[in-house]
């Protein structure tokens, strides 16, 4: 990767992602489709919004290659007007890292990864998808091309599908480290900094809720994304103290808002996630007032994240038959 480039050298791809900020599904846009009668009428109104609809031959659409197609045009976009386009892998690296556990863990199950691939990553699906097979990873980031073999072998030991995704996420987290701080863009290593730090609390809070015990405790060990601000050894004594110890450690570590968010919930694992979500959502929402530079894009990308979360989210709820109110309960916090 070449040096970062000056935040100046974003003033033109600021202008242009100010502009396509105004066809985002935000807030007001979410709650007319929280309001729609069925999923047709809920495509129906983004295509209003100005998404591209896919459909079959026969015209049907195809909801989750429309989905996937919003942020496929997203990442495009960045890397059309970056000035160095390779300091946004990280945001692919996500995509990689799914592309690659599925693909082993088809592999050893003898079945097909077809269909189950992002083909946004920084490898193409198809090519990840040959990998387990072929016994290489080397095309992969750094680190996921290292922890792959590692994953097969963890899993050809204990038999446990979980260890797979366990190694593979830390690498991810690694090769997504190494891209931010190349970049050198104070913000990114913020928002990555952060969400460690919610990734990491959020494992602690599931492992406390299910009783604890020196088995979760060897698990919350082996879990743990180093990269953020809390220390294993502050989360270990946290999950020590329990539920009470885990907020003191965030609420002393800057996250009080995240704890005042989640003491106020109803108290679910499901209302403590839409708190994390909506907390990394406001550390994202502060571009909103940068005049310039790198990390406006990467707010974009972001952005269009938690749109298609929302519609995902809307679109279960509906086919569950729940009202537009419980719906809007677990609405995430849009970036407009």
């Amino acid at each position: 990767m070449r040096k970062s480039p000056k935040q100046t050298e974003y003033l033109y791809a600021t202008a242009r992602f100010r502009a396509l900020e105004a066809g985002l599904v935000g807030k007001d846009r979410i709650e007319q489709l929280a309001d729609a009668a069925n999923a047709a009428e809920i495509f129906a109104r983004l295509e209003e919004f100005g998404v591209a609809i896919v459909r079959d031959a026969s015209g049907e659409v195809l909801a989750e290659q429309t989905l996937l197609g919003v942020l496929q045009a997203a990442l495009d976009n960045i890397y059309e007007s970056a000035p160095a386009p390779e300091l946004y892998d990280f945001l692919k690296y996500p995509y990689d890292c799914n592309n690659v556990k599925v693909a082993i863990k088809c592999y050893l199950r003898h079945v097909s990864a077809d269909g189950m691939l992002f083909d946004f990553g920084t490898v193409s699906a198809k090519d990840v998808e040959k990998m387990p097979a072929e016994g290489n990873f080397s095309a992969l980031p750094a680190a996921m091309a290292a922890a792959a073999p590692q994953a097969i072998a963890a899993y050809e030991k204990t038999a446990n599908p979980r260890m797979i995704d366990l190694i593979l996420d830390k690498a991810c987290f690694a090769d997504m480290l190494a891209c931010v701080k190349c970049g050198g863009d104070p913000l990114h290593l913020q928002l990555l900094g952060t969400q460690i730090d919610l990734v990491n609390a959020m494992i602690c809070l599931r492992l406390v809720r299910m009783g604890g015990g020196e088995q979760a405790r060897v698990l919350l060990e082996d879990a743990m994304i180093e990269g953020g601000t809390l220390s294993l050894q502050a989360l270990l004594s946290a999950f020590e103290g329990g539920e009470s110890a885990l907020y003191d450690l965030l609420a002393h570590s800057g996250y009080d808002k995240l704890v005042q968010a989640i003491k106020e919930s109803d108290g679910s694992l499901a209302a403590a996630e839409r708190a994390v979500d909506d907390y990394r959502m406001a550390l994202v929402r502060t571009v909103r007032y940068t005049p310039f530079g790198a990390s406006v894009l990467t707010a974009y990308f972001y952005a269009q994240e938690y749109a298609v979360k929302n519609v995902r989210i809307i679109l279960a709820a509906k086919s569950a038959g729940l009202s537009p109110q419980t719906i809007r309960e677990r609405i995430r916090t849009s970036y407009v």
